[in-house]
C-alpha cells in the first residue's frame, strides 16, 4: 500500500509539472526583433519586412531605441528569468515585449522556434 501511494504521488507530480512548464504570452505584447542591447537601452526593429526599408533600398532601417524599466523581467526560451545584462546574446532574434505606461519595456520574452513560426506572420496585428 505504501508503494501504491508513492507511485500515485509521483505520477501526479510528473504530470502536473508539464502543465507548469507551459508559457502563455499576454495579449498586449508586441512582436519585434532585438537589434542590439547595451545597458538599459534596447534597439528594436520590425519583425516583418517593412515597405519603407524596401523603397529606400535598405538605407532606412526603422529601428527605435527604448529604455528598459527598472523592474524589467526577461524570460528566456525555457521561461526562466535572466538578467537584462545577457540580452546581447539574443541579437537579431524575434522577441515579445510589453511596455508600461511610460513607454518603457516592462517585460521581454525570447521566443522559441514554435512561437516564432506561430506569431511572426503578416496578418498578426501584434507584429510591429
Amino acid at each position: 500500500m505504501k508503494y501504491l501511494r508513492l507511485a500515485l504521488c509521483g505520477l501526479i507530480f510528473f504530470t502536473s509539472s508539464f502543465v507548469w512548464a507551459s508559457r502563455v504570452l499576454p495579449n498586449d505584447v508586441r512582436i519585434v526583433v532585438m537589434k542590439s542591447a547595451e545597458g538599459q537601452q534596447v534597439v528594436l526593429g520590425t519583425a516583418k519586412k517593412a515597405w519603407l526599408r524596401t523603397l529606400s533600398l535598405g538605407l532606412m532601417k526603422g529601428n527605435k531605441t527604448f529604455q528598459l524599466s527598472k523592474v524589467v523581467r526577461v524570460h528566456d526560451t525555457s521561461n526562466r528569468f535572466v538578467t537584462y545584462n545577457t540580452l546581447y546574446r539574443f541579437k537579431n532574434i524575434p522577441i515579445a515585449v510589453r511596455f508600461d505606461k511610460a513607454n518603457q519595456i516592462q517585460e521581454i520574452w525570447i521566443l522559441t522556434d514554435e512561437e516564432r513560426d506561430a506569431l511572426v506572420r503578416p496578418n498578426n496585428p501584434q507584429v510591429v
